[in-house]
């Protein structure tokens, strides 16, 4: 190699289209637009994101490839409907990697970060007192995942959106009733207080009180849906 292109940096590769797609349908399914059991369509993903087919069905797959949808043996997807077992292990799951990365993030986090962690659990008091659990749920996200990106470990954030996005379809499930109990609001300052402090058992603690929070609110919907007899 010439010596004149020794100290040239490697240009930064742009996403390709499956995996933009992959990221539309990631945040949606993290924001709970689908429906548990909903069935998506290659045409219709690709229909509603204005791409061709072979984008749309790349970044089906790929999302099913990691059990974040399921791929039934006539090769269409749906969006997975839980079962008791899944959410107490992705519970359990959830609660250790967000520790650590709660642990790691108070690290790290800057005042930067912290003002608009602040600003977005803001939002979220309004929100809530609006009613509007559509959005609710969209800025819930992003709070937490601010959080999360702040520990600067992207591998262990990536294991953190597969699971969430495994329980999403169900947050539309728990609200509004979920919105009327104030105890996550409360812990959500809890959050903030810690992250303030840069404590990080403290944070840990309160993050894993979310965790439970909105996993007995899902296991209650789903014995709540169950058949009786």
């Amino acid at each position: 190699m010439s010596a004149a292109l020794e100290n040239l940096s490697p240009l930064a590769r742009p996403d390709t289209l499956a995996q933009r797609v992959r990221t539309q349908l990631k945040e949606a399914v993290m924001a709970g637009r689908f429906s548990p059991g909903q069935r998506l369509t290659i045409r219709s993903v690709a229909g509603a994101l204005a791409v061709s087919l072979t984008p749309a069905r790349e970044a089906l797959y790929n999302l099913a490839s990691e059990g974040v949808l399921d791929l039934r043996s006539d090769g269409s997807v749906y969006v997975p409907e839980l079962t008791e077992e899944r959410i107490i292990e992705l519970t359990k799951i959830r609660v250790a990697l967000e520790g650590l990365a709660s642990r790691e993030a108070v690290q790290r986090i800057t005042d930067s970060e912290i003002t608009k962690i602040v600003a977005l659990n803001e939002a979220i008091i309004k929100t809530d007192a609006e009613q509007e659990y559509s959005e609710l749920i969209s800025l819930n996200w992003q709070f937490h995942f601010s959080i999360y990106r702040a520990s600067q470990m992207d591998h262990l954030v990536r294991m953190i959106e597969s699971c969430w996005m495994m329980t999403g379809s169900y947050l539309n499930v728990i609200y509004p009733k979920f919105g009327e109990v104030k105890e996550g609001i409360s812990n959500h300052l809890q959050i903030v207080r810690a992250l303030e402090q840069r404590d990080g058992e403290r944070l840990a603690s309160a993050i894993n009180m979310d965790i439970n929070l909105s996993a007995d609110a899902l296991l209650s919907a789903i014995r709540h849906q169950a058949p009786s007899g």
